[in-house]
């Protein structure tokens, strides 16, 4: 989609969410996703001593 039109689509919901904002408001997954919705999904702290170490080994990394 265009810039163009995120930016125009953001503010609509923006301003109706501002109107109404007990009422929920359908949003183009793309929209949401340029409104910042979504959460990204980082790497943690478990997930690096995954990697770091062998799961039952003698405790060094790989």
């Amino acid at each position: 989609m265009e810039k163009e039109y995120l930016t125009a689509a953001a503010r609509a919901v923006d301003v109706q969410a501002s109107e109404t904002p007990n009422l929920g408001i359908p949003v183009d997954p793309e929209v949401a996703e340029f409104m910042g919705a979504f959460q990204e999904q980082a790497v943690t702290l478990d997930d690096l001593d995954a990697m770091l170490f062998d799961e039952g080994g003698d405790g060094h990394g790989r």
